[in-house]
Formats: structure tokens, C-alpha cells, sequence
């Protein structure tokens, strides 16, 4: 599952180049909805953009010429989210042109061409091919629809990108696509096949962002665990990982979602062999239930997640460990929940992302029998996100007076004070003063209200 939290990417302008040559810079703003990949394709998309016009990257609520909306289809709710967001931008801008790219464009894109608000509707086939439809959507032409079925052997084809705005942190496309059908999930037909960028230009793209000034980035995949079974070359994950960690010994690197059967005695060696490796994963966990795991069609069962938690919690006690939950699916009963809900109770868990169940058009989930009630979804949705509040506050209270090393990110609107995100993953408050991006060492000295106050000693 995703973090559906819209995150804003501005980016450079572009258009139609006019027969004379000459374009002004358009005013372009860009918006995210959903995963990391989507955060690196919306980059993708910005450098693009740069290489072909000029272009002044202006934020969402800003007057633009374009408005780019980088999509997610994970849940009904991120396609309500991007309905909303294609509706207001032309409300507030009606002269402004409004493109839907992404997820939703490429599982939905009939739905999305049907609103009057929106000018574009461009698929993950074509949404860095910005020759094939910027002239399209910026001339008078009418509505550009550039959505096309995936090839059934994609090749990874993804730019490299030298910036990653307005962030601390840059996220990198390692991966993309996925071949398991899981039964709950459309983003195997709005991503294609899977397919991996390959160990050298992999090793190019982190070049990049080290010499653009980032300390830490974060490795970014559909089916990261699957990374480099496509390649003519065989590679695997936790081989990728050797080779950057021991080529980049200066950028901190971090993982975003594995399954628990592939956290394997290699990788967590990685953790123990390379500092610089930050002791946080986030675990594609879903439930705890086996019988909920066979009707997902997910590739494990509930021991092999408490046997790969166990082992990380023995690695290091602090390591910073996250979960996805799916709440609700098809048929969960009382004692499927309680598995889940045990699970959850009884490992190291630091946090938890607790999604609903969401019927996804075209998924057999959709279509299967005994749909659990909305308000028993709810209540065992409460459950689950105090339990795991309470985990969290215990763990950011263990961390009080242990030196941790953090990267400094934007500033906290309601204190002043700067956040910053240690390696195990925890959100301390700073002093402010602090260079955006700066490695610090960080003593977390007091926590009230949810949040970690620090001192930095370097």
C-alpha cells in the first residue's frame, strides 16, 4: 500500500514550441498524490519538461498555465482525492490547462476524460514522453488522451534526475511494475510488468544526487524485493545494495517497502556490515491472519512475518520497523482480525499504516462474497491505530538520551524548531538554524504531545 498524504512537487515549465522557435516559460505546478515512485516520477516528468522548453515552476495554488496531477489509484479514496484536486485547480485557474497523469489515468482513463475540468488524460505508458502530449494539451485541440496498454516485456525507462524538489531526502526509482495479482490491488495493471534499472546506471543516478548535495535517498520499487530478475544480467536486491553502499560510503541509504519473506540473513548482514545502511524497513504486511493472506494471494504467511521481525528486533532493539494493514477485506472474521491484531500487539512494530479495505474495479476482491460492514471496518480500524500509537510513544519515549544521527528537513510551522528524521526512522524537533539536508547527531531530551524534543551535538 501507499502513503496517500498529496505531497507537492514543483518542478520546471514546458510547452509547444511555436513554428518561429521561440516559447516563453510557461508557468507550470505540479502536484503528487500517493508512493514514492510517484514522488520520482513527478521529477521525472519536471526534468523532461526542462530539457525540451523553458519553464518557471510555481506551486498549486499559484496562477499557472499548467497544471500537472501526478496520480494514485491504491484506494477509492486517492481517486476522489484526484477528482477533487482536477476540479479545483480549473475552478480557481479556468484558463489554465489541467493534465491527469499516472495511475488513475492509466487504470481509469474514461472516467478521468469524462470531467470537463481536465485537458489531458496521460497514462504511466506516456507521462515522461512529454513530446506526445504537452503540443496536444497546450493547443486548442481538445482533449489529449495518451494512454496506452504496457508492452508485455517492458524495458526500465525512467530519466535521471540531478534535483529532487524541496526535499531533504531524494527517493530513487530502483524498480517499477510487479508480477504477483494480489487480489486487492490494481497497481500491477496501472504500473505493468515488473522491470529493473540496471546496477551501473543505478549507481549513476545516486552519483548524481550526492554531487547535487543529498546525504541520505531512499531506494523506491513497486515489488522492491523483486528487483533484477528481468535483467540480462541476474541481480538481486541485497546484491544492488553491496554495491552502493560500498561505492557511496558518504550517502546514507534507506529501503522503502519489502515483504516480510524477503528480509533474508543477507540482507539484514548489510545492516550489521554498513553503518551507513539505516536500520529502518517498512514491511508489506498486510494481515496477520493466514487464511486473509491465501484470499490476497500474498506470497507468505503469518510465521514467516514473526520470524523476520524477530530476527531484525534481535539485530538492533531500536530499529525503526513500519507495517501497511489492509483492514476489512472480504470475509474477515472476528478471529481473522484478532490474528492481526495480535500480530501487531506482539512485535516490534514502531509504527503502523492502517488502510481500510477498498474494492478496486476490475480486482476479484471487488467481486468477492461477504464484504465486511463499513462501521465494523471503522471499529476495527480504531483498534488498530491506537495500539499502534501506543507502540510508537514507547518507542520514541526508549530513544530519550541515545544519540542518534538524523538529516535535517523543513521547518516545524507550530514551534519554529526544525524537523529532522534519525536513521531509525523517528521525527525529532531541532533548534532551529539548521541547514536543510544537514547530517546532524542528534539526543532526544524530552517527548511531550506526541513529539520528540532533541538537542544537536555536532
Amino acid at each position: 500500500m501507499n502513503d496517500l498524504t498529496p505531497e507537492l512537487a514543483p518542478m520546471p515549465q514546458a510547452g509547444p514550441v511555436p513554428a518561429g522557435g521561440v516559447f516563453p516559460a510557461l508557468r507550470v505546478a505540479f502536484w503528487t498524490l500517493g508512493c514514492r515512485l510517484n514522488q520520482y516520477d513527478t521529477e521525472g516528468i519536471r526534468t523532461a519538461m526542462a530539457a525540451r522548453l523553458p519553464i518557471e515552476v510555481v506551486s498549486w495554488n499559484a496562477e499557472a498555465d499548467l497544471y500537472v496531477l501526478n496520480s494514485c489509484t491504491v484506494t477509492a479514496k486517492a481517486d476522489q482525492e484526484c477528482r477533487r484536486l482536477a476540479r479545483q485547480a480549473k475552478r480557481r485557474h479556468p484558463l489554465a490547462k489541467v493534465v491527469v497523469a499516472g495511475c488513475y489515468a492509466q487504470t481509469q482513463p474514461d472516467v478521468l476524460a469524462a470531467m470537463p475540468e481536465i485537458d489531458g488524460v496521460v497514462g504511466n505508458t506516456a507521462k515522461e514522453d512529454v513530446a506526445s502530449w504537452l503540443p496536444e494539451v497546450m493547443g486548442n485541440g481538445g482533449q489529449a488522451l495518451k494512454v496506452e496498454d504496457f508492452a508485455e516485456d517492458p524495458v526500465f525507462d525512467s530519466p535521471l534526475i540531478d534535483s529532487f524538489s524541496g526535499r531533504s531526502r531524494a527517493f530513487i526509482k530502483i524498480q517499477d511494475g510487479c508480477n504477483l495479482r494480489c487480489t486487492y490491488c490494481l497497481i500491477w495493471k496501472a504500473r505493468g510488468p515488473g522491470r529493473s534499472r540496471t546496477v551501473p546506471e543505478v549507481v549513476e543516478q545516486l552519483r548524481l544526487l550526492v554531487a547535487g548535495g543529498y546525504r541520505e535517498t531512499i531506494l523506491a520499487g513497486i515489488h522492491l524485493g523483486g528487483y533484477g530478475r528481468d535483467l540480462e544480467t541476474r541481480a538481486s536486491l541485497t546484491g544492488l545494495l553491496r554495491t552502493c553502499l560500498a561505492e557511496l560510503p558518504e550517502l546514507r541509504i534507506r529501503l522503502s517497502s519489502i515483504h516480510p519473506n524477503e528480509v533474508t540473513p543477507d540482507l539484514l548482514g548489510l545492516f550489521t556490515q554498513y553503518p551507513h545502511l539505516r536500520r529502518h524497513l517498512h514491511i508489506s504486511l498486510q494481515s496477520g491472519s493466514d487464511t486473509v493472506l491465501k484470499r490476497m494471494k500474498r506470497p507468505y504467511r503469518g510465521a514467516r512475518a514473526y520470524q523476520a521481525l524477530g530476527e531484525i528486533a534481535r539485530l538492533d532493539p531500536d530499529f525503526g520497523i513500519g507495517a501497511d494493514v489492509i483492514v476489512g477485506f472480504p470475509g474477515e472474521t472476528e478471529e481473522e482480525f484478532e490474528a492481526t491484531r495480535r500480530m501487531v500487539a506482539e512485535l516490534p512494530f514502531t509504527y503502523l499504516h492502517v488502510f481500510r479495505f477498498s474494492p478496486r474495479p476490475g480486482t476479484p476482491a471487488a467481486d468477492m462474497p461477504d464484504q465486511v460492514h463499513p462501521e465494523t471496518i471503522t471499529e476495527r480500524s480504531a483498534v488498530l491505530r491506537d495500539l499502534a500509537a501506543a507502540k510508537q510513544e514507547a518507542f520514541l519515549r526508549r530513544l530519550i538520551g541515545r544519540p542518534r544521527e538524523a538529516v535535517v528537513e523543513a521547518e516545524d510551522d507550530a514551534s519554529g524548531f526544525r524537523q529532522a528524521t534519525t536513521d531509525n526512522y523517528a521525527t525529532v524537533l531541532v533548534p532551529p538554524g539548521r541547514p536543510t539536508g544537514e547530517l546532524v547527531t542528534v539526543v532526544p531530551e524530552t517527548y511531550h504531545g506526541g513529539k520528540i524534543i532533541a538537542r544537536v551535538e555536532n
